[in-house]
């Protein structure tokens, strides 16, 4: 899987638990089944996002780990390839 497809499955991860959170506090403050259903939605796609994080947040040319800087990083640290090309990167990039 490509690393834009990583980045916009994270994303909606993160959302739909985030989402789930916030309906889960708002109304259900007297709907205990509403309250325990967005909690279990919110955990389960918070492991299912992290499941996608751990599998798929690999640069496509060595395999490194990409799980720091997973949305700002554009070059992979290791193999110092462009993670959208594959182009080398000439230079120390900024460092």
């Amino acid at each position: 899987m490509d690393i834009q497809k990583v980045r916009k499955l994270v994303s909606a991860g993160f959302m739909v638990c985030i989402g789930a959170s916030i309906i889960g506090l708002l109304f259900g403050a007297d709907n205990l089944p509403l309250k325990n259903s967005m909690l279990s939605v919110g955990v389960v796609s918070l492991l299912l996002t992290m499941g996608v994080i751990m599998k798929w947040a690999r640069c496509p040319w060595c395999g490194a780990s990409l799980l720091r800087g997973l949305f700002k990083i554009k070059v992979c640290p290791k193999c110092r390839r462009d993670l959208i090309t594959g182009k080398k990167k000439k230079g120390k990039g900024g460092r």
